[in-house]
């Protein structure tokens, strides 16, 4: 598979008042299309920088950081955000739906940030029947349980048919029963439909369920493992 994003002797330093945080130190990792990989490893080791850098929420402090072939440190701010909005969907813990929108504008609105302009309402619909809430187009987040906002997360990362999907510890703020569930969700997008997701997590239970795992201590890539596939 082509690889569709590449991190190429990455640092990244953060000033700290006198002081510089080094969160990356010369990482260089290549992903390929269609992966299922979790940049694992505990608090502070980098892995959400490295989606960070990846998802072009950040710039690296020198290394370069290559997606779709093109090195994002030539792009400008507002091609930046045109990358963001078109190529790249976004998971987090936190959810981060708008909670005066119902599940099908929270959805449809990725589509408008992105541009879409036709067949916006069969492809919201299929996003949220994708991830079992067909029934519940009209309900607010503060209706749905934590589970369902997710779902509804999942649903606005995947209708803008991206590159890439990074997921930034998605189960952390849900129970296990619903972690397992969105986890299961996110894998049948990934064999059906051939998403890249990028994973930061340090629950044990996501990462066994991942092909690639790509282990980061105090800013440093320290593993990086693949296993096969499943017939």
């Amino acid at each position: 598979m082509p690889v569709i994003c590449q991190l190429k002797s990455v640092r990244k330093d953060y000033p700290m008042g006198d002081l510089t945080v080094t969160a990356l130190r010369d990482v260089s990792v290549e992903i390929h299309a269609g992966e299922f990989t979790v940049f694992s490893g505990p608090s502070g080791s980098g892995k959400s920088t490295a989606l960070n850098l990846i998802g072009c929420l950040d710039r690296p402090s020198a290394g370069s950081v290559m997606l779709e072939g093109r090195d994002v440190a030539t792009l400008g701010d507002e091609a930046l955000g045109a990358v963001r909005a078109r190529r790249i969907g976004f998971i987090f813990q936190s959810f981060n739906l708008i909670p005066v929108l119902t599940a099908y504008e929270n959805v449809e609105l990725a589509l408008r940030l992105a541009g879409v302009k036709d067949g916006r309402d069969a492809r919201v619909k299929k996003a949220l029947n994708d991830v079992g809430l067909g029934e519940y187009l009209d309900r607010r987040p503060a209706q749905l349980s934590g589970g369902q906002q997710q779902r509804v997360a999942i649903a606005r990362a995947l209708v803008k048919q991206p590159a890439i999907v990074i997921a930034d510890e998605p189960t952390a703020n849900l129970d296990s029963t619903n972690g397992a569930a969105i986890l299961a969700i996110m894998k049948e997008m990934n064999t059906r439909a051939g998403v890249t997701f990028l994973f930061s997590t340090h629950d044990p239970d996501v990462v066994a369920q991942a092909r690639r795992i790509v282990t980061l201590h105090d800013g440093l890539l320290v593993n990086d493992t693949s296993r096969p596939r499943a017939s």
